[in-house]
């Protein structure tokens, strides 16, 4: 089950990225769009989520791995 979540955490933070970069620049270039202002936010939060998840699994993973050989 949580790699399942984390396959589908890394797809999202991977295809929303570039999504978020064209943003980011169609914002700087359209300062009037608001739309573009909170598209930005949401797309900055949703990858600081993902991003943040991420990063704690790799620590995760390793407690449980060493917890996994010390009981064998």
């Amino acid at each position: 089950m949580f790699n399942k979540i984390c396959k589908v955490f890394r797809k999202i933070h991977r295809y929303l990225t570039p999504v978020f970069v064209v943003i980011t620049i169609t914002a700087m270039f359209i300062s009037k769009a608001p739309i573009f202002l909170k598209l930005q936010k949401v797309t900055m939060l949703t990858l600081a989520v993902t991003g943040s998840f991420l990063f704690i699994q790799i620590y995760y993973n390793k407690y449980f791995k060493k917890r996994k050989n010390k009981k064998n």
